[in-house]
């Protein structure tokens, strides 16, 4: 078994639950972990030095911990219980990296563009430590951005929303990558104040949290044309069109109730040359995170939003027909067609609206 799997295994034993009882361990996060260990395995294969790794809100270590065989890790954190925490778990694991306890932006703020990979994982928003982040990522850099604040951005709380992110947000069925969107507006335009480009790599939504991941360049000109991706989302409740664009009247109904989401990332939110070699890296055995990368990737090169097949029928008023068999059907027609991570019964098209309804009545007709 490769090293850095045997040392997971370990991590995810009783030795997490021997970790200082004062200190948050979140059991939810695993998938989180596994995947942000894998993105950064992969980053770490693209850069010809030894690469410097920050985990900057530490808690437990556990985190931190397992980037240990990709590199010099730095494991900070404010709360004396967490310093005495993550030591313990070093020495129990005979693993090496050094242990900071400072507020976290002055710990990212003394290194400016030292950090490869930074890894940002609070409770709540993350808006907090962007700057730092920003000014402490090298210029080849890569880095991870976790939040739990996701009832704002997804359109529970838009008056929160506009003030914490500077965006209108949409409550819908698709509400998740609204936000989602929304948080890479926000880590793109923070890393372009510093002339660095942000370039999501995997991004993904789960339960509680959406994670941010992406690789950073120095690069006034890269940035300037990456800028292109900062709009808008248009959304008819009318006849359920959707589009990244700012619209005043719908392309498809011509109803100019349309309702509209941003400023927000209308360009890609995943790399499917990275996460295909994600998918190369992780363990047979991490099945549940393997399951969630696989579906990240299938959807990677479609752009529009996606459509909820529960929640179209009930628009129109039809029973639900076989999710599979509608998908199956509809990219017969010539349609690219995907599953989504963000909803069971979600998927992914490019397909005019109209022909989506028209297929599921087709099939309820059967």
């Amino acid at each position: 078994m490769e090293r850095g799997t045997e040392r997971d295994t370990v991590f995810y034993s009783s030795k997490e639950s021997q970790m200082d009882a004062e200190v948050f361990f979140n059991e939810d996060m695993k998938h989180n972990r596994d995947l942000s260990y894998i993105a950064a395995k992969v980053f770490s294969q693209k850069i010809n030095e030894e690469m410097r790794i920050a985990d900057a809100l530490s808690a437990s270590g556990i985190r931190g911990m397992r980037y240990t065989d990709l590199g010099k890790v730095w494991m900070n954190d404010a709360n004396p219980s967490a310093i005495k925490a993550i030591k313990k778990g070093l020495k129990e694991n005979n693993l090496d990296g050094e242990v900071s306890e400072q507020d976290t932006n002055v710990f990212l703020s003394q290194s400016k563009n030292f950090f490869h990979y930074i890894d940002i994982d609070p409770y709540g928003s993350f808006v907090d430590f962007l700057d730092s982040a920003a000014r402490s990522t090298h210029h080849n850099g890569f880095t991870g951005f976790t939040a739990t604040d996701n009832a704002a951005p997804a359109g529970n709380y838009p008056t929160v929303c506009q003030r914490r992110y500077g965006s209108k947000p949409l409550k819908n069925s698709f509400m998740h990558e609204t936000g989602l969107r929304i948080y890479l507006k926000e880590v793109f335009e923070n890393y372009a104040r510093y002339d660095k480009c942000f370039d999501p790599k995997v991004c993904w939504h789960e339960q509680h949290y959406t994670r941010v991941m992406g690789r950073v360049t120095e690069s006034k000109k890269r940035t300037n044309r990456a800028l292109d991706n900062i709009g808008y989302l248009s959304f008819c409740q009318e006849c359920r069109w959707r589009k990244l664009e700012r619209k005043n009247e719908c392309e498809n109904c011509g109803s100019n109730e349309l309702k509209v989401a941003g400023p927000l990332w209308t360009g890609k939110f995943i790399d499917q040359r990275f996460t295909e070699e994600m998918i190369e890296e992780t363990p047979e055995e991490w099945e549940d995170s393997k399951e969630i990368l696989e579906k990240v990737h299938g959807e990677a090169e479609i752009l529009t939003p996606f459509y909820d097949l529960h929640s179209l029928c009930s628009h129109i008023e039809s029973s639900v027909p076989k999710q599979q068999k509608f998908i199956d059907s509809l990219r017969d027609k010539g349609y690219p067609v995907s599953r989504t991570h963000f909803s069971p019964t979600g998927f992914r098209t490019d397909a005019p609206i109209d022909d989506i309804l028209d297929k599921i009545k087709e099939l309820n007709q059967e």
